[in-house]
């Protein structure tokens, strides 16, 4: 509105664009967030420039006097974003629910009237549906949570009216709302205690009878237990209330007082802390940074911790989550998604819901779907200050559901998956957590081989550490497997730790789902697609520390665009990193001895032989390419080995670009040479050496020169 005056905003799609903004005033929203919000997932290739355009015609709307190249002082960019210079308390939706915030705290006073006054005041401010002629996954979200939280106003109005001794105001306008939603029960139990303070006990009856009929009629369903008890009480004339007004805990009595009701404890369901937990210093005062943000922003903080499998995520968490827990006297939810676990399927969001309101004293009707069972809880929690743990998640999807929108609460997510959509959508703060440091591994080791009495050796805790390559699950594993020859007689000196391949294994005795680092990989594993699976088998096969993303799509016989696609799954489940130099390696030493047991478990000889032959291949051509290039005279007579149908060649535009090819991949033509006398590559054995050699001859600096003594070839299976 500029005066009396409404100000056209163009299109469905523009309004929708505005309304993206206007949801978040003076806060700067990115390009992606507003394409999120207004397209969803699927937007037109045009989309870039559309916004463009909207933005342009929402600021000639907004300013129509302002200069055509003087910057707009109400929609400014911001980065890569626009921000919208509103005054929340212009915004009728923030308004609305700033005073459904200040009744709830006349609620608690038990100041009825002036509770009504406001909850008026409230609702006067609807002119029509919400987000009316917007479209879009925001508008539609948006609204449905609008229309929940008017239509629950209107109901607590009703109640705080009976608790005012107001029943005779009320019955009209909840004979009219049963009609038109009739499948609200709190609407008919309203409707009954009205009736039966009005003295019109038989009204208040034959209103129960209506709603079962058509509860059975429509759904099957016999009616809730509020409703059941209400009906009896009004039968035996001992009318209790038991569905208290949003936030408050008081009931009425047959006679219009008010008597306090049981407040139940508050939930404190955080599981037992980490024994001997160690370190991460540094991402606890950062995870305490986030909360200090949230709580300057005024914002429903959620906080994603994500990782790779046995990094100590959850740990991380709930040693966080109970340093914060003196602060949040609402209480403590705690709930394993099991996103990723060998004993069952991905928790929905639905029984995840179940699980939170149980454990907020509340159980939803088998009649509500998701978005009701959502509703409900973000009602529960509303204006207490509850800090929730989401351990385990698998996809934003599984998470969105469960997240209050209340800001005094705190949300703590910990998934294997990076859950981009949480921190595009939601607004999610993520820290991806890393391997411990070195000192800190030591330490974790030497808590746990103290435990069983042992000794813990300088020597025994480095290699320890090494074995499991500061994984702190391993860490853990390899401790307790070492300490498990403390008591077989063997001497210090004889005590070895443990090898990779150990830790992969379970003992025959353990069931327990984090005994082996097998156990630990594999849910991640089985969540793969069957073309990131085959990825991340291919990529153990090669030897070398880090690649590029032309020797996985060679490796994996599939071209660079797809391979690029795979990798970023890979990625987003933190199976893979990337190095400085934009290069591929696995997460962790661990990881890659895990894909490489799968490799030789679900790979035939020949299906691996091929897959190294071809990257060896690559680096013969590529190599031999690149000092033609860069030393003619040096290079050796030996022609170069023909590419395959199909395969890629790497093209130098100078012989700078080929010096650097060969510096940075010259750890991998050494492995090469081995890898070729493993697999019985002749053709590449043969021809490498010789490129390798004069390359390092040309050199102005010396340099060792490859082995020539390697491992004995790999035999194909016996079978």
């Amino acid at each position: 509105m500029r005066g009396d005056h409404e100000l056209d905003l163009g299109s469905p799609t523009q309004r929708t664009l505005f309304a993206a903004l206007a949801t978040r005033p003076r806060t700067a929203l990115s390009r992606q967030e507003l394409i999120n919000a207004v397209w969803g997932p699927n937007p037109p290739i045009t989309v870039e420039s559309s916004i463009y355009t909207y933005i342009a015609r929402l600021r000639r709307s907004f300013e129509p006097k302002r200069p055509r190249r003087a910057p707009s002082e109400l929609l400014v960019a911001d980065g890569n974003g626009y921000l919208l210079k509103l005054d929340p308390r212009k915004i009728d939706a923030q308004v609305f629910e700033r005073h459904l915030e200040s009744v709830r705290e006349l609620q608690r006073s038990g100041t009825w009237s002036e509770a009504v006054r406001k909850l008026d005041t409230a609702l006067a401010l609807w002119r029509g549906p919400a987000f009316g002629g917007a479209v879009g996954p925001l508008a539609d979200a948006e609204r449905i949570r609008l229309d929940e939280l008017r239509f629950t106003a209107i109901e607590d109005r009703a109640q705080l009216l009976l608790e005012a001794d107001r029943a005779n105001e009320i019955i009209s306008d909840l004979s009219s709302l049963v009609r038109t939603h009739p499948l609200r029960e709190r609407l008919h139990y309203l409707l009954m205690v009205a009736h039966y303070r009005c003295g019109r006990r038989a009204d208040a009856l034959k209103q129960f009878h209506s709603v079962r009929r058509l509860l059975i009629k429509e759904l099957g369903i016999e009616p809730g237990e509020d409703l059941r008890r209400c009906h009896d009480q009004i039968l035996n004339g001992t009318l209790r209330s038991p569905m208290p007004v949003s936030g408050s805990p008081l009931t009425l009595t047959s006679s219009g007082a008010t008597v306090s009701q049981p407040v139940a404890p508050p939930p404190a369901q955080l599981p037992r802390d980490v024994p001997g937990f160690t370190g991460r210093l540094r991402e606890l005062k950062r995870l305490e940074g986030f909360v200090s943000a949230a709580d300057i922003l005024d914002e429903a903080g959620v906080i994603l911790i994500s990782g790779a499998p046995g990094v100590g995520k959850s740990a991380l968490a709930l040693r966080f989550a109970r340093g914060l827990a003196e602060r949040f006297d609402g209480g403590q939810l705690h709930l394993d998604l099991r996103g990723f676990s060998n004993t069952g399927q991905p928790m929905k969001p639905a029984e995840a819901l179940d699980h939170l309101l149980a454990g907020l004293g509340s159980s939803p009707k088998p009649s509500e779907d998701l978005q009701v069972r959502s509703s409900h809880y973000r009602s529960l929690v509303a204006g207490k200050r509850i800090l929730i743990v989401l351990d385990n998640a698998r996809s934003a999807e599984q998470v969105r559901p469960l997240l209050p929108g209340d800001p005094s609460c705190l949300v703590l997510v910990t998934s294997r998956n990076r859950l981009s959509g949480l921190t595009t959508r939601d607004g999610a703060l993520r820290m991806t957590l890393d391997l411990m440091p070195k000192d800190d591994a030591a330490t974790l080791v030497k808590h746990v081989i103290r435990q069983a009495n042992g000794y813990a050796e300088h020597h025994l805790v480095d290699g320890l550490c090494q074995v499991g390559d500061y994984l702190p699950i391993a860490l853990r594993i390899a401790a307790e497997r070492m300490t498990s020859r403390f008591h077989v007689g063997l001497s210090s000196a004889g005590r070895t730790p443990p090898g990779r391949d150990d830790l992969l294994e379970s003992p025959d005795t353990e069931s327990d789902e984090q005994s082996s680092m097998r156990s630990v990989f594999s849910s991640s594993y089985r969540a793969l697609p069957n073309d990131a699976a085959e990825m991340f088998r291919v990529m153990s096969l090669h030897e070398g520390s880090a690649f590029d993303l032309t020797t996985a799509a060679i490796m994996a016989d599939v071209g660079c665009e797809r391979a690029r696609q795979t990798v970023d799954y890979l990625l987003s489940g933190h199976l893979l990193r990337v190095t400085p130099g934009n290069r591929l390696r696995f997460h962790d030493g661990m990881l890659r001895a895990y894909a490489k047991d799968r490799a030789v478990a679900e790979m035939p000889y020949q299906t691996r032989r091929a897959a190294v032959s071809r990257v060896l291949g690559h680096y013969v051509r590529t190599a031999d390419t690149a000092l033609r290039l860069l030393h003619p005279r040096q290079c050796p007579i030996i022609p170069p080995l023909p590419a395959p149908e199909g395969v890629p060649l790497l093209r130098f535009e100078c012989p700078e670009q080929a010096r650097t090819w060969l510096e940075t991949e010259l750890p991998n033509l050494t492995v090469a040479v081995r890898q070729a006398q493993v697999y019985g590559v002749p053709q590449v054995r043969e021809r490498l050496p010789p490129i390798i050699q004069s390359f390092l001859h040309a050199r102005p600096e010396s340099h060792p020169s490859v082995p020539v003594n390697s491992p004995r070839p790999e035999g194909p299976p016996s079978r």
